[in-house]
């Protein structure tokens, strides 16, 4: 009798625990789906949103700052959000992925830094709407920790359109993670600061060109 009993127990317990051990795989798929998958089918496959971005889609061919793209895709290091955008496989819009794509701009990793503010930019001219309030603070955050190189980066456009475009996305939304986002004077301080405390080696020129960015966001 205490044999059938315990064999009883024993079966109860492993399916008991097969059960909670299904759940929360089934948990971490529903997540990893929410997270990654789901939020790629926020566009409509028949439409040419990357029209403009002058891409083939061929990572041989194409070519981010220098670089093919297959040199950023290949890094085993590249985020997977990044790689769907440049597939086109996920554009960007007012959800946590988006949010998630556009911070990677401010990583440390040179490697694959040029090809996540390509996202960035790239996202900045298709931006409207609600997905303005997505690029300003990434811009910003980029603009303060690389100041130089982001003035660098500026330069490669003569038309100013590119300067144009992200003084836009961080005067719209650059401070929304700010409580005293409408206090101008604040803002400018707080954002010439951190940019010229991040290019303690930069010239005359480029300090005057600092305080003209601040206040052409901020004006």
């Amino acid at each position: 009798m205490r044999t059938l009993i315990s064999i009883v127990i024993f079966f109860c317990f492993t399916a008991c625990s097969d059960r909670q051990s299904s759940s929360a795989d089934n948990s971490k798929i529903q997540s990893k789906d929410t997270v990654v998958k789901h939020d790629t089918i926020f566009y409509n496959p028949d439409s040419n949103w990357q029209k403009g971005f002058g891409l083939t889609n061929d990572p041989d061919t194409d070519s981010i700052w220098g670089n093919p793209v297959k040199f950023y895709i290949s890094n085993p290091k590249c985020s997977p959000i990044a790689i769907d955008f440049y597939q086109g496989q996920f554009r960007p819009t007012d959800n946590y992925t988006t949010e998630a794509l556009l911070s990677l701009v401010t990583t440390n990793d040179d490697n694959l830094r040029p090809f996540y503010r390509w996202c960035l930019n790239k996202t900045i001219q298709i931006q409207d709407g609600a997905l303005a309030e997505y690029t300003g603070i990434p811009a910003r955050k980029y603009a303060e920790k690389f100041t130089k190189e982001f003035f660098g980066y500026m330069d490669i456009d003569t038309t100013k359109e590119k300067y144009n475009d992200w003084v836009g996305a961080i005067s719209y939304s650059g401070f929304y993670d700010n409580d005293d986002y409408q206090k101008s004077n604040e803002i400018r301080s707080r954002m010439t600061k951190a940019m010229k405390q991040s290019c303690k080696d930069c010239n005359a020129a480029i300090l005057k060109r600092i305080d003209k960015f601040v206040l052409d966001c901020f004006p």
